[in-house]
């Protein structure tokens, strides 16, 4: 590829700086307010009511339902993938105060962005 017309015609090749501080200043307020959320939540009557009574087994019971699949013969294996990713699902987001730091260590990262800048 013959790039030499960038010289002839006097083209920049210097590239602009892109100021991220608004984008990273929305994103740690949307981040702030999830955090609280998912922290009163957390601490509600409610949640400990849903948690008891619907919840608590679940991972147990996925376990159990794919080491059932697991030695079946023979394998099927778009199910064991789906409670594999069921699985996965339900340890990030059955454990809110696992999950309230999932996003406490995003809004770190958008800061250390921000002061960085």
């Amino acid at each position: 590829m013959n790039n030499s017309f960038i010289a002839t015609e006097s083209i920049s090749l210097e590239m602009e700086t892109i100021d991220n501080s608004v984008r990273f200043r929305e994103k740690e307020a949307e981040l702030i307010q999830i955090i609280e959320a998912i922290e009163t939540v957390a601490q509600s009557k409610e949640w400990a009511v849903l948690k008891e009574k619907l919840w608590d087994g679940v991972v147990d019971s996925l376990m159990k339902q794919r080491n059932v699949e697991v030695e079946k013969k023979p394998l099927n294996g778009p199910l064991i993938h789906s409670i594999n990713g069921q699985l996965v699902w339900a340890k990030k987001f059955l454990n809110i105060s696992d999950l309230a730091n999932i996003y406490k260590l995003e809004l770190q990262n958008i800061r250390s962005k921000l002061n960085a800048a």
